[in-house]
């Protein structure tokens, strides 16, 4: 709820004092104590009655003032962070104030000024959220202002995302700690191994794909998109017996194919469709298995994770210009297999990895499919339409961005785009065929 701040005689903008909780609480209070000297000297009922209600006036207000603030301080999780938060509310406010970012009631001395709450969830990130008034200026300038707000030891944090909601009534920003390098860089494989099902796309950023199933990155030549694939890649081989799928039409994947087997590396057009038919074949004897299972337990709700069956991985790399390929029957048949792929294999350990270079050019992949990646990933500089098309309306800022980033959301993770950092497999030697041919025989031999 918005506030109103008048001008005093000094020009400095304060909440006036019958607005201000303190200044009730002190009237009643300095009355409550009046009556009761009165009461000393000059004994009356109307004295007694007066006391009695004042008194429990105060001690009501007190109650309610107490309570809202033990509740604010649950709601933080720590008195730590709620001082924080009140700390970092007061200096969005104050920097609101400093620049005029306010609605400004004309020819009046009061400025209404909008409601701020901050949400401390560090190390990963920290909330704002900026009730909208008429007439406050765009999303960039009020980022300024919130990037100006936080200074000391929050002064790391930096807006990296910031949308207005859907109702139109709030901005939202998410503040992370830009100064810190999120980039995971292993030494070694051993480093890569990951429990099965789970995947490590950054320092602090682990997916579960049983929990939350497929990922999806777009990024242009030279963003780093083939980097996060191989490394997916390398992880997912090292899964015990688990099997991925690789759609290749770049062919840059079929050297593999000295030690990888080959029926699971698809190049041309109709090798593709025959591999996901394949795929979706053993989606449907897996559904019959975990129903099986189900029965067996009498349990509702298992899944292939559940019952110990290993992943099974489509991994495609340039989805816009496979698609782009291929004719009209064949996109037909292509959409059906890999709508079963995300819809069905979720419950059965199956899961679709993706990589093109602009949501643009992936326009065969309908909203609905897309909605089913948990993970999307997208790389580099892109257009607020790309943002847009990627993120399901939403926009995480404009601006250049350095090279081997980029943005992410993921279902449980964000609540709107945050930053993303390309892993680098480079700099240990992490990302050539020695090493992709070494994950799979540890994957196949079983050994984690």
């Amino acid at each position: 709820m918005a506030k109103t701040y008048k001008k005093n005689a000094q020009n400095v903008y304060k909440v006036p004092l019958y607005a201000q909780f303190l200044a009730w609480w002190g009237l009643v209070f300095g009355l409550a104590v009046l009556f009761l000297v009165i009461g000393y000297f000059v004994p009356s009922k109307l004295c007694q009655f007066g006391i009695i209600g004042l008194w429990s006036l105060v001690a009501i207000l007190t109650i309610w003032r107490a309570y809202i603030l033990t509740k604010s301080v649950i709601k933080a999780g720590t008195i730590g962070k709620y001082i924080t938060q009140r700390g970092a509310e007061k200096a969005v406010t104050k920097s609101l104030l400093a620049t005029m970012s306010v609605n400004r009631l004309q020819d009046t001395p009061f400025i209404s000024v909008p409601s701020v709450r901050v949400c401390d969830s560090r190390p990963s990130r920290i909330s704002v959220e900026v009730e909208k008034l008429a007439g406050m200026y765009d999303i960039e300038r009020l980022t300024e202002d919130i990037n100006s707000s936080f200074k000391g030891k929050l002064g790391c944090y930096a807006v990296t995302s910031g949308m207005i909601t859907t109702d139109g009534l709030t901005y939202k920003f998410v503040l992370e700690d830009v100064a810190t390098d999120k980039t995971w860089r292993p030494a070694t494989l051993k480093q890569m191994k990951q429990p099965s099902h789970v995947l490590t796309l950054q320092e602090g950023l682990k997916i579960n794909l049983a929990d939350f199933p497929h990922i999806i990155c777009w990024g242009k030549s030279g963003a780093g998109k083939s980097t996060t694939l191989i490394s997916l890649l390398v992880q997912s081989l090292m899964w015990s017996k688990s099997e991925i799928y690789i759609v290749d039409p770049k062919n840059e994947f079929s050297a593999m194919s000295e030690f990888y087997p080959a029926n699971r590396i698809a190049v041309e057009i109709d090798d593709v469709l025959r591999m996901l038919s394949y795929v979706c074949d053993k989606i449907s004897s897996r559904q019959k298995i975990v129903a099986d299972g189900v029965k067996t337990h009498q349990k509702m709700g298992l899944r292939a994770y559940d019952l110990g069956l290993s992943p099974i991985v489509v991994m495609a790399d340039e989805i816009g210009s496979l698609v782009a390929s291929m004719d009209s029957k064949q996109k037909k048949e292509f959409l059906a297999l890999v709508t079963q792929i995300v819809q069905k294999g979720r419950s059965v350990s199956c899961f679709a990895i993706f990589g093109t270079q602009s949501p643009k050019t992936d326009t065969t992949l309908s909203s609905d499919i897309r909605s089913q990646f948990a993970t999307k990933i997208l790389l580099g500089l892109a257009s607020g339409e790309n943002q847009r098309m990627a993120f399901d309306g939403e926009v995480a800022r404009k601006g250049n961005i350095e090279r081997f980033k980029g943005f992410y959301v993921s279902d449980g993770k964000t609540e709107q785009p945050m930053l993303f950092h390309v892993p680098d497999l480079h700099s240990h030697g992490l990302n050539d065929l020695k090493i992709i041919k070494k994950a799979y025989e540890l994957g196949f031999s079983g050994n984690q």
